[in-house]
């Protein structure tokens, strides 16, 4: 086991190099990559053939490495299918000394059919239950943890298939606890995410206990990028210390509580978003060159003043309403070392609180009196 860390892709893996009857199970595997809570990707690696004598075309792999994320670790394991016995089922080694496979139990094994491709992939899920029960039976020798435990499923909604647990063998190693949390708060956010969104766009909470004879934990939360750039948190994000010394039932609900607040933030400055872009499309809407029609962070428009033509690109920061969208003149008649000649402002009147009809007008009276210095500038390069 190692700790499931950031690190750089590796390589995938030659498939073409296993046997046929192997091939096509190991294609179904990576094709559904996702075995348990982890975001990460089942991994196979070091493909090797049961005879020393291997020859690429041969095409006889019949053993590999799978390295599966569980409960923020690597559980890696050996499958052993049998080149010469195509038909029978394979073998499987894991690296935790431990455990081993409950062959007669593991009921994907026991009516194994080669000729069924997702084969490998059913006996996978299934033998990681096993592992997990293993691991919980182990939580049992702790009196606190195992508290811990139990008093997750009073959390609403929560059941066994929301965590996976890893007790080491080593006592000085910290007990993991990986929690999907069982609030779901995506139908608060904008139609946009929701569209996107899939079944694994959860959070988790990585709750690792360094004494095994106290409740005393540290946490660590996982979004997806997706939904760390919506509600502008990040994987450093903690609660108050306060609300780390309750019982991690309590930090649950008070992170749920968190996570809420911030999507309702989000929602409320999504729409801020969109009543602006409706409100500035209508006044402009034989100006537009193109605009964001699904974030509506940006849009561009191309305006006159007398004779005198420019572009003005209306960028809206992350934190708008409270942040002051940057107007960007650029100029279609001269460039400076390859580029138009632009020039960014966001010092101009504007506040949070005015209606988005006041924003307008302020906005435009802007633009009127700031395009005759820009026109000036722009002269300049002439």
């Amino acid at each position: 086991m190692e700790e499931d860390k950031e690190k750089p892709k590796r390589e995938k893996v030659d498939i073409s190099v296993l046997a046929p009857h192997v091939r096509k199970h190991v294609e179904v595997l990576l094709d559904q990559p996702i075995i348990g809570l982890c975001h990460r990707e089942v991994e196979v690696l070091n493909p090797k053939p049961s005879f020393p004598s291997y020859e690429k075309e041969n095409s006889n792999c019949d053993r590999f490495q799978i390295v599966i994320p569980y409960a923020g670790m690597r559980i890696e394991c050996m499958v052993v299918f049998q080149s010469s016995g195509p038909e029978c089922p394979p073998d499987f080694v894991f690296s935790d000394s431990r455990f081993f496979v409950p062959i007669d139990q593991i009921e994907t094994l026991c009516s194994w059919d080669v000729h069924k491709s997702d084969g490998l992939l059913k006996v996978m899920k299934e033998i990681m239950q096993f592992y997990k029960k293993k691991q919980i039976q182990e939580l049992d020798r702790y009196e606190h943890l195992s508290f811990e435990y139990l008093c997750l499923f009073q959390l609403q909604n929560f059941n066994e298939d929301d965590i996976e647990i890893l007790v080491p063998s080593d006592p000085e190693t910290p007990v993991l606890f990986l929690i999907r949390l069982p609030a779901d708060f995506r139908h608060i956010l904008p139609d946009f995410y929701q569209e996107e969104s899939d079944l694994r766009d959860f959070p988790l909470l990585l709750v690792s206990f360094p004494n095994r004879d106290s409740s005393r934990s540290c946490q660590r939360l996982y979004l997806t990028k997706k939904t760390q750039l919506l509600l502008g948190m990040d994987e450093s994000f903690q609660l108050p210390d306060e609300v780390n010394d309750n019982y991690l039932t309590r930090y649950i609900i008070a992170l749920e509580d968190e996570l809420k607040t911030k999507a309702e933030m989000a929602a409320s400055r999504y729409e801020r978003r969109r009543m602006y872009f409706t409100q500035f499309l209508s006044h402009f809407y034989r100006c537009v060159v193109e605009y964001d029609v699904l974030y509506f962070s940006s849009m561009t428009l191309i305006l006159r003043e007398d004779d005198f033509h420019f572009i003005l690109e209306i960028n809206l920061p992350d934190d708008f309403p409270m942040g002051t969208p940057a107007l960007v003149f650029r100029s279609i008649y001269h460039s400076f070392m390859g580029d138009p000649v632009a020039v960014a402002v966001d010092n101009y009147p504007y506040s949070p609180t005015w209606s988005m009809q006041k924003i307008l007008d302020e906005t435009v009276k802007f633009i009127e009196e700031y395009v005759h210095l820009f026109r000036q500038d722009d002269g300049s390069y002439c």
